[in-house]
């Protein structure tokens, strides 16, 4: 089959990009990012609205002020990001580790010691492709479920450098067996728990508001008696990141499965609150988190507590 036009150019632009933002020292392709940031904070007006509506309608309890200055830093966050990325993914293993440093790394060591696989949480937040590529780096890869790019010739190139310390990339299709695989083997399998999960989620609260999570996580780790660890990082004032490993979360089992999966996906859900409140613009809030909302007639907070595959 024949590479649709669109497709063919969307790649040449990005390997035109990823050619010249490679070579740019960190710290000016931040600077970059920061700026096209914030020339898309004014620019993007369907996301901007997105963004200030979530902060606004959350439980930070920010003015309108702070609503907009948190939107604002969240543009340029992401930005930087974005300039970053390309000079990230082809940093060699001695790199990373002078940009990215870890705190709580026994926590990972010692999950992976249990030999079962465990549940690495985490969300869009601070710099996940950094995160993921220097864990592996360090020797210490792990699964990551994530859809495909609709771009056959883009998906391949990112899975590519994403996976060159080790790191296994599941796709959405037919992920289940993917991540039963890679648990039986011992891994560790990330979760980015913060996107909406429609009519097959469960609802949680998160930031003040119901929002559909998935369930696959929290299920996973009660039939198999899985660790959950929060992985999260932060951008630092002097360009590095670090990667924070917190302790396994404790996890209540009654023996009513779907209490406990609502129960353990609302302490997952809480474990990223935490985050978003200690740095909320480092949070992807472009994402239409709260899209899905319980109906008036619902009576149970559980749309469909069976596993899925959530998605990156």
């Amino acid at each position: 089959m024949a590479l649709p036009l669109k497709h063919a150019i969307e790649y040449a632009l990005y390997r035109l990009a990823e050619g010249t933002l490679r070579y740019l020292p960190w710290d000016t392709a931040a600077a970059m990012g920061e700026a096209a940031g914030a020339v898309a904070y004014w620019a993007d007006g369907r996301h901007r609205g997105v963004v200030l509506e979530n902060i606004q309608k959350s439980d930070l309890g920010f003015s309108k002020r702070n609503a907009v200055k948190t939107a604002k830093a969240c543009f340029r966050h992401f930005g930087a990001l974005s300039f970053t990325l390309p000079r990230l993914l082809f940093m060699d293993a001695d790199e990373l580790a002078r940009r990215v440093h870890f705190n709580g790394i026994e926590h990972w060591d010692a999950a992976r010691r249990s030999g079962k696989g465990f549940i690495g949480l985490t969300g869009h937040y601070g710099n996940w492709e950094a995160m993921a590529l220097a864990l592996s780096a360090s020797g210490r890869p792990l699964a990551v479920i994530g859809r495909k790019l609709e771009n056959p010739l883009l998906n391949e190139r990112l899975r590519t450098l994403r996976t060159r310390f080790g790191n296994l990339c599941i796709d959405k299709g037919g992920a289940l067996k993917e991540t039963l695989r890679a648990l039986r083997e011992g891994m560790g399998v990330g979760f980015l728990l913060d996107q909406d999960a429609r009519s097959i989620g469960v609802f949680t609260e998160f930031l003040g508001r119901q929002a559909s999570t998935y369930p696959t996580a929290a299920a996973l780790a009660l039939r198999f008696d899985l660790p959950i660890i929060p992985i999260f990082s932060y951008p630092q004032s002097d360009g590095t990141i670090m990667v924070i490993v917190e302790p396994a979360l404790e996890i209540p089992q009654t023996g009513d499965a779907r209490a406990d999966i609502l129960t353990a996906t609302q302490l997952m859900n809480n474990a990223l609150e935490r985050q978003v409140r200690r740095l909320p613009h480092a949070w992807f809030w472009m994402h239409r988190r709260f899209k899905t909302q319980p109906q008036p007639q619902s009576q149970s907070p559980i749309t469909n507590a069976g596993p899925r595959p959530a998605i990156f």
